[in-house]
């Protein structure tokens, strides 16, 4: 297909990108570096005050630091999103499935540390993209599959490397266009070790890989197919993830950390500010009158070895002895107090206030009210309810695509896995507590059922849906129902009378015989 177009129809097409693209891809270089932290960080992001010399700037980035707020929001999520149990049901899903959950990528990571990995990248970037891919040829038998190496893999893709792609009217993706690179390090000794740049196009019917690189002849950059090949799945198997909540974009999605990251470089900047006058307020500035100073004289050269070698001069005949200047101490409480309002801002915007303390982390516990720790746990909930939501909606569309990968039917009755839609601190022993205080208080039955439905999901969590279907018929039935009198053939029963007058109630036998 691509050699029918010529070299200006195919540069065309590997420099388009998305309308959205342009416009959200420092957006999302700036919320990855910021999850990403390191030294290089400071570069980019501590700003030069008004009047600061370029070496005051440059020791001032020497000596600053951070604590990655944003990247402990990010852990903090993913931490409570994987503490509740997560179902998934391998004895109704098909071998294939199975084997991938054990290998899902190329390095063998299992499904759980992926999806952990898919959990942290929609948290930094909105919308990430997942591809399900597969090193068997199209076309083997089930007994061909089992003799190959070959297996079904996924991987991520970073939506500033989703340049671009087509919708039909329901949403699903006709066509996408990802960049990769690769690097040339095929040879020890000859390899030339450079990044190459490549261009990978998803269709419902195969995939082409294109390079960009500089042709000998014409000094230009051409477009050359490199590999293609077809998969027949009649979808592409490329499929987004979103953060929290899909976006009303088809191109993008909000980012959890999306407002955090701007607060944590504000943070940033302000403990640098703070340092500055810190070190102004240690190291004083030396201002003393301009008649001691004569220039090219020894106590010239002196003084200015003194302290910072900096001084300020004065007019000095009214006799006003040298001093040392240094910042009014106003202004570091200011700033302080500035970093912890925005500090408890950026953790009660995820409702994680709970997981900082009332000033730092120094100065011990919030002791905040109920009522507001209910609200932010509420809010925590709603949003760990979503995350998941959106989780268990990503691994149920990869089962699906490696089931097409594997010649296997897309269509499955049920979900194969469920994420929790609950994340309250109630553990299994406080589960079995409250149902026993519902027993002593006789609450109704139906009450006491959906409070052992509870015990149940969290007493047996990886369960399959037919196990599961049969507790839910069993508790149905539960508890029993007792009649009020008893047709037991004991020799004695007791009873109630009408008159509240207790009878003893004896079979006819034992009765003829107390009468004799």
């Amino acid at each position: 297909m691509p050699e029918q177009y010529d070299q200006k129809t195919l540069k065309a097409f590997i420099d388009r990108r998305h309308p959205e693209y342009d416009t959200r891809k420092e957006h999302w270089e700036f919320l990855e570096s910021c999850y990403s932290g390191g030294r290089e960080w400071f570069k980019d992001n501590i700003f030069r005050y008004l009047k600061e010399g370029d070496k005051e700037f440059e020791d001032r980035l020497e000596r600053a630091y951070r604590y990655n707020h944003t990247r402990e929001v990010v852990d903090l999520v993913s931490k409570y999103i994987y503490k509740a149990p997560i179902s998934r049901n391998e004895e109704d899903a098909s071998e294939a499935v199975v084997e991938f959950w054990k290998h899902s990528t190329l390095n063998g990571e299992n499904i759980d540390q992926y999806s952990r990995q898919m959990s942290d990248q929609s948290s930094i970037s909105g919308r990430i993209w997942v591809v399900v891919d597969s090193t068997m040829k199209p076309g083997l038998t089930i007994a061909d599959e089992k003799q190959s190496e070959g297996r079904i893999y996924s991987y991520i893709v970073s939506p500033g490397a989703a340049l671009d792609m087509s919708f039909d009217d329901l949403g699903e993706l006709i066509w996408i266009l990802l960049y990769e690179e690769e690097r040339d390090d095929a040879d020890p000794f000859t390899s030339s070790g450079e990044m190459m740049p490549r261009f990978r196009l998803w269709t419902r019917e195969g995939w082409m890989l294109f390079s960009l690189e500089e042709s000998e002849n014409k000094g230009e950059a051409e477009v050359t197919l490199i590999d293609e090949g077809s998969h027949g799945l009649g979808v592409v198997p490329v499929f987004p993830v979103d953060s929290i909540t899909s976006g009303e974009s088809e191109y993008s999605s909000p980012s959890l950390i999306g407002d955090i990251a701007y607060m944590d470089r504000a943070v940033a900047n302000y403990l640098s500010n703070l340092d500055a006058i810190i070190q102004d307020q240690a190291f004083s500035q030396l201002a003393m009158p301009a008649q001691g100073l004569t220039p090219g004289t020894g106590d010239h050269d002196a003084i200015l070895d003194l302290g910072t070698k900096r001084i300020f001069t004065y007019d000095g005949e009214n006799g006003t002895q040298p001093f040392y200047l240094s910042p009014d101490p106003k202004q570091a409480e200011l700033i302080m107090g500035i970093i912890q309002q925005i500090i408890n801002e950026i953790y009660h915007t995820v409702g994680m206030a709970g997981e900082r303390t009332k000033q730092d982390n120094a100065m011990g516990i919030d002791n905040s009210s109920g009522v507001a720790k209910a609200y932010d746990f509420e809010r925590m909930n709603a949003l760990l309810t979503s995350k998941a939501g959106q989780l268990e909606r990503a691994e149920n569309r990869l089962v699906e695509l490696v089931n097409l990968w594997a010649s296997k039917s897309n269509k499955t009755e049920e979900n194969l896995v469920s994420y929790s839609d609950t994340f309250d601190t109630r553990d299994l022993h406080d589960e079995f507590d409250i149902a026993t205080r519902l027993s002593l208080v006789t609450a109704p039955d139906e009450i006491r059922r959906k409070q052992m439905e509870q015990v149940v999901n969290k007493l047996f969590p990886d369960m399959a849906e037919a196990g599961r279907d049969r507790l839910k018929k069993a508790l149905s039935e539960w508890p029993e129902k007792f009649e009020t009198f008893s047709t037991s053939k004991e020799p004695s029963i007791v009873k109630e009378s009408r008159q509240g007058q207790v009878t003893e109630d004896k079979p006819e036998d034992a009765q003829e015989t107390e009468q004799s």
